[in-house]
């Protein structure tokens, strides 16, 4: 078995890896591309007889990281391929003050024994088919220094080449009080300082079959998920280094379950 940086062709099997293991349709572009095509992002593939059967992925925002994406074939598993794998983006990540990933029960107990400690869960909605989208009244294009304001005070990181992948149609609420992007691939990441623009911005940008998620600290936005979409699981937010100073409250929506 080869591990090695995903190359142009492995990208469309890396990604069906991904929507086997989580269930989940991925396509290109999504945050994983984004990932492996930028300075800083790493995406990691596992290669037996020509097949892709394992992937990793890990992204800098400076002094922060993330890793996501971890997943392994049915036809791999036990042989202990996921701390390979982890292990493999952790060395190519290099070191950080911090670094993050969102864990799902059957990754945790590997990210446990590398050293990453629990934080607080995320939970995780579905549109339903049948959603009728409503029209952004009163929202306005966002500006780009307003978006990365705000995601700062919220995330306590510098993630910018997130940011610049969703400023196209990005929205706010006219006071300027919350955004949501809109990135090329099926996620509205919102962030907001009050319940009122969370929620805004919220109905405003649904769509039949989106995937949100959200901290469970963040209660407003529980209750309006609640209200608009179905639960389906939930993720543990977990760190590896330094506490993050950020307001997991501003937090509406994620990017993907890679770096929130």
């Amino acid at each position: 078995m080869e591990i090695r940086r995903a190359l142009p062709g492995d990208l469309e099997p890396a990604l069906h890896a991904m929507a086997r293991a989580f269930g989940t349709p991925f396509q290109n572009p999504s945050v994983h591309t984004l990932v492996a095509g930028a300075p800083g992002g790493h995406l990691l593939v596992a290669v037996e007889d020509d097949v892709v059967v394992g992937t990793a992925s890990a992204v800098s925002f400076g002094a922060t990281a993330w890793v996501g994406g971890v997943t392994v074939a049915e036809e791999a598993r036990g042989r202990r391929l996921g701390r390979v794998l982890t292990e493999a983006v952790l060395d190519a990540l290099g070191e950080h003050e911090t670094i993050s990933l969102l864990a799902t029960p059957a990754g945790r107990p590997i990210y446990e024994r590398l050293g990453f400690e629990p934080e607080l869960e995320y939970r995780v909605f579905t549109v339903p088919d049948d959603h009728a989208p409503r029209r952004p009244n009163g929202l306005v294009p966002a500006p780009g220094d307003l978006v990365r304001a705000l995601d700062r005070e919220a995330t306590g990181e510098d993630r910018g080449l997130a940011l610049d992948a969703g400023l196209e149609h990005a929205l706010a609420t006219p006071d300027g009080a919350g955004v949501a992007l809109h990135p090329p691939w099926t996620a509205r990441p919102i962030i907001a300082r009050d319940p009122a623009a969370g929620r805004a911005l919220l109905a405003a940008t649904l769509a039949p079959g989106l995937r949100l998620a959200a901290p469970v600290a963040n209660a407003p936005a529980m209750a309006a998920l609640t209200e608009l979409a179905r639960p389906q699981r939930s993720v543990v937010r977990m760190r590896r280094g330094a506490p993050i100073a950020w307001r997991p409250e501003q937090v509406w929506g994620v990017f993907a379950l890679f770096f929130g």
